[in-house]
């Protein structure tokens, strides 16, 4: 008889993938939150019983305790499990126990790694692979899965793989894909903070011993800093925009809602790849994916087709519809790296563009907010909101008003709002060719929703 698992922290996009899949696997699955989310009431509707809040009275019949990173390890219900002498695992552990069952592709990065995802399955499901795939992110194309997951009777696994988890470096993958890497989930001096890496260095480290046991390496020549994990490698890969990549894209042509490129592979075949999402990023992404496609040992020309039919996963350059000719768009962007990325894109559709910016995490406030304030400059006007603490406690001296100001002193159209006051003030002064983006990783989303809402849905104008 199957173990009965039991999710602490379930709601979380990648906590939720696991559960779906081993309630799937016919396991019988538990879990609990702190948040009623719809993530929680999707996963009851599929017959998991999810219960609000801790307490170790949860624990009755579980041989097996799945914590998630947000749990602290003296929580009352991780106390009792111990104490009964339960099994308890991270995440990432059930994760890498699942990974070295399959035949495993891994993506990880700091930029990229769930919209490369999403394009590895896409092309892997349209070649009839029939593989699973665990994504930190929704795609349409699992919609009738959650979203996040896909069950799949291939003996492949498709999963992402989040390097701000120290322990992502313990997966062994068969194809580990690296998109890059950037002082993101860095402690810097806040040393005290749970789910850091220490510093700069120890990411590294950990990203060079996740490469080091793969099988099979693809990185991205495009990010200088992954060059040294190619050495000694008897299967390394590059690809990306830089002259020397084994898969380069070359000939693009960005548009505002897409892109077309050429790809070369290292035999020297030449790709016509269409996209219909936007940005240089997308074309980086969307190389990789092929790259991933031909070291699998599949065609990628009769894909192509479905690649140019991927439309993104949610919350990237996420669509919530056109009110009276302006064009509303959500972004989870939030490292400064993406926060530019995006707006980018946003400046190629030629629109004024109207940026709302909600800084994500104290510690990463604290570390980047300079530049944020540098990134997000690109915008024609700027509103800041509170910063989304992600459930750490506030840095004293750290606030959305160090952006404002330093914005404003650089001669920027920038105001401090909160959620609801931001959304009032843009569906009150939208115009005919503006482009809202809102950019985040907390609940930012909602302004673009409640300006659409307020509106009465998409209207079709833009």
């Amino acid at each position: 008889m199957k173990p009965h698992l039991h999710f602490m922290g379930i709601g979380g996009v990648g906590m939720s993938g696991l559960a779906r899949h081993y309630h799937t696997e016919g396991y019988l699955v538990s879990g609990c939150d702190i948040v009623d989310s719809s993530e929680v009431r999707a996963l009851r509707e599929l017959g998991i019983q999810v219960a609000l809040g801790h307490s170790p009275e949860h624990l009755t019949g579980v041989q097996r305790l799945i914590s998630s990173m947000a749990v602290a390890d003296d929580n009352p219900e991780i106390a009792a499990a111990k104490a009964c002498g339960l099994d308890i695992i991270k995440r990432i552990e059930l994760l890498a126990e699942l990974v070295a069952s399959r035949l495993s592709i891994g993506v990880t990065g700091t930029h990229g790694k769930s919209t490369t995802t999403g394009m590895i399955a896409s092309l892997l499901i349209a070649a009839g692979e029939d593989p699973s795939v665990l994504l930190g992110a929704h795609l349409k194309a699992l919609a009738s899965s959650g979203g996040n997951v896909r069950h799949g009777r291939g003996p492949r696994l498709i999963c992402e793989v989040d390097e701000s988890d120290p322990g992502f470096a313990q997966l062994r993958c068969d194809l580990a894909v690296i998109t890059s890497l950037e002082d993101d989930h860095i402690a810097g001096g806040y040393q005290e903070r749970r789910n850091y890496h220490a510093s700069l260095a120890e990411l590294e480290a950990a990203t060079q011993r996740f490469a080091e046991q793969a099988a099979t390496v693809l990185i991205s020549a495009d990010w200088p800093t992954l060059t040294p994990l190619l050495a000694g490698h008897q299967q390394a890969f590059s690809y990306g925009l830089t002259a020397g990549a084994d898969y380069r894209a070359t000939d693009l042509v960005l548009t505002p809602n897409g892109s077309s490129f050429t790809l070369i592979t290292p035999n020297r075949h030449s790709l016509t790849v269409q996209l219909s999402v936007p940005g240089r990023h997308n074309v980086q992404n969307a190389t990789a994916a092929l790259a991933v496609t031909d070291l699998v040992g599949l065609d990628p020309t009769p894909l192509l087709g479905s690649l140019r039919g991927f439309t993104g996963v949610g919350r990237r350059w996420q669509r919530h519809g056109s009110v009276r000719q302006a064009l509303i768009i959500d972004d989870y962007a939030h490292h400064p790296t993406e926060v530019g990325v995006a707006l980018e894109a946003a400046r190629h559709t030629g629109r004024r563009v109207r940026a709302v910016l909600q800084p994500h995490r104290w510690v990463r406030t604290a570390l980047h907010w300079s530049a944020l304030a540098d990134a997000v400059s690109l915008a024609d006007e700027i509103i800041v909101l509170d910063i989304y603490g992600a459930g750490e406690v506030a840095i004293p001296g750290i606030s959305s008003e160090l952006i404002v100001k330093r914005l404003q002193a650089a001669g920027k159209a920038a105001a401090y709002l909160d959620l609801v006051g931001a959304q009032r003030y843009l569906s009150e002064s939208l115009q005919a060719g503006d482009l809202v983006i809102t950019l985040g990783a907390g609940d930012v989303w909602k302004v673009a929703a409640g300006i659409v809402a307020q509106a009465g849905g998409d209207d079709g104008s833009a």
